[in-house]
């Protein structure tokens, strides 16, 4: 599973669509943490509708304290093996969580035949 966190704060105009586009992933194994971080306006609101529909989204709320803190709150309530990062203003294309999904078991296939070789060669084998 990947852990999707978008970080929230005043983005009632945005977050909507940037919801819905990470609710269109064809990668679907995956859990979508809103973290407000202490919205003024009807970001919350808008999550909230959101949530009704979908049960991969989690909302959680904090005081303000800037993108960086909320991202951090959303890392220690995720439940995935990989973390991927989405602005609540940006909107990603349907295949985004796929295609990482598919580069990250390129590159850990490819480190362990690195490791193998290393292995083979220093038990003297090649």
């Amino acid at each position: 599973m990947i852990s999707i966190i978008v970080p929230v704060y005043n983005r009632e105009n945005k977050v909507g669509s940037c919801i819905a586009s990470i609710l269109n992933q064809t990668y679907t194994d995956l859990e979508l943490i809103l973290v407000d971080d202490g919205s003024t306006d009807n970001s919350v609101a808008v999550c909230e509708e959101y949530a009704k529909q979908d049960k991969r989204i989690r909302i959680i709320q904090k005081e303000n304290g800037g993108v960086s803190s909320a991202r951090n709150c959303g890392i220690k309530e995720a439940r995935g093996e990989y973390l991927q990062f989405v602005d609540s203003d940006d909107t990603i294309d349907k295949e985004m969580t796929q295609k990482l999904y598919e580069a990250v078991q390129k590159m850990r296939q490819m480190k362990q035949s690195v490791d193998f070789v290393k292995f083979m060669a220093g038990q003297g084998g090649m």
